[in-house]
Parts: structure tokens; C-alpha cells; sequence
């Protein structure tokens, strides 16, 4: 906690939850791998940490501690996996950089209204669903974001960038065409389309 010079760390397996304030106001992070050991991030984890602008939540996770990821500006797009079932009060709260949430769940997770976990993201419009899933988000508050469907969310098997072809074209999760795969290193961190499948850079 308060560790402003640490800019990236990565957390062993043999770790199984991040307990609260562990990481909280290092604002020099910028990456973080987070093993699929862990299950649970405590309240206030990640809170305030400014230069984070990437992270990748495992499919291990379940839970999300309260402000876990509060104050993350540097923060501009954050995938919930499907094993993610509640999301703690204020989670993402003032989030300001983020512009889109991916939803890997058809079922919205647990959430508190009156603590809504994206409260004071102001830069928030979008909200990618899965397919067939968009009646589901379609309720209070979440509705009051574009909800956009998507025709698999799924990530768990990724191939990498190198198994693919390099003039191959790139897409977003969107499928708006981004470029091509051996360009692919101007891109940003993402979950991309190529050849039909999905690649995580």
C-alpha cells in the first residue's frame, strides 16, 4: 500500500486472495498479472491506482471487494468474467477514463443499487453483453448504458498472436476492423478477432 514507485508486479500461484489495501495508492503501477490461483480481491486492493491501464481478471475470481479498482483513471476498457458473480459496493467507482465494460455472464452479477459499482464513471456508454443476453442487463441501472451484444465472450482458450497468420485482419470485440495481425504490436492491451478466433494481446 502507498508503494509509488512500483510499477508492475507479478503474483505467484500459490496466491489465493489479495486482501484489502494491499495495493492501494500505487499510483506508478501500470501492470499486474493476477494468477488463476486467486479467487477474491479484497475491499480497496487496487484503489486509486492512477497509472494502471490494463488489468486481466482471471476466471477464478468470484468476487470483487468493495473500491477494489476505485479512483483506476488510467483505466479505459475492464472485461468481468463469467465466475464473477457479485461486485462489491463503489468497485469502479470514479473511474473516469472508462469507456466500456465487457460482460462475459449472461446473468448480471450481484450488485448493490444504492452503491453502484460504476458510480461517477463519467466517460462510461457502453456495455458488451452476450449474445442473447441483452434483456437480461436490461434493468436498473444497467440499462442506462448502451447494451450491446456480442457473439462469444469467451477468452478461456485464446490462441496467441503468433499462431496467426501475419496479413491476417484484426478486429474489435466490436467488429470493427482494427488492422492487421502483424501490426498488431500498435495495438492496444485487448481481447481482438483474428481468423475467427479470439487473441488476447
Amino acid at each position: 500500500s502507498g508503494c509509488t514507485g512500483l510499477t508492475s508486479i507479478t503474483i505467484p500461484n500459490s496466491v489465493t486472495s489479495l486482501e484489502i489495501y494491499c495495493f492501494k495508492g500505487c499510483t506508478g503501477l501500470t501492470s499486474i498479472t493476477i494468477p488463476n490461483s486467486v479467487t477474491s480481491l479484497g475491499n480497496s486492493c487496487f484503489n486509486g491506482c492512477t497509472g494502471l491501464t490494463s488489468i486481466a481478471i482471471p476466471n477464478s475470481l468470484t468476487s470483487l471487494g468493495g473500491y477494489c479498482f476505485r479512483g483506476c483513471t488510467g483505466l479505459t476498457s475492464i472485461t468481468i468474467p463469467n465466475s464473477v458473480t457479485s461486485l462489491g459496493d463503489y468497485c469502479f467507482e470514479d473511474c473516469s477514463g472508462l469507456t466500456n465494460i465487457k460482460m462475459e455472464s449472461s446473468t448480471p452479477p450481484s450488485t448493490s443499487y444504492w452503491f453502484w459499482p460504476f458510480s461517477g464513471c463519467s466517460s462510461l456508454t457502453t456495455v458488451y453483453v452476450p449474445k442473447g443476453a441483452k434483456e437480461a442487463y436490461n434493468v436498473e441501472p444497467w440499462n442506462s448504458y448502451e447494451i450491446v451484444e456480442m457473439e462469444n465472450t469467451s477468452i478461456a482458450a485464446a490462441p496467441t498472436v503468433d499462431s496467426q497468420k501475419a496479413s491476417a485482419p484484426v478486429y474489435g470485440l466490436n467488429g470493427r476492423r482494427v488492422g492487421t495481425a502483424d501490426a498488431m504490436d500498435a495495438l492496444p492491451k485487448g481481447v481482438y478477432i483474428v481468423n475467427g478466433k479470439k487473441v488476447m494481446k
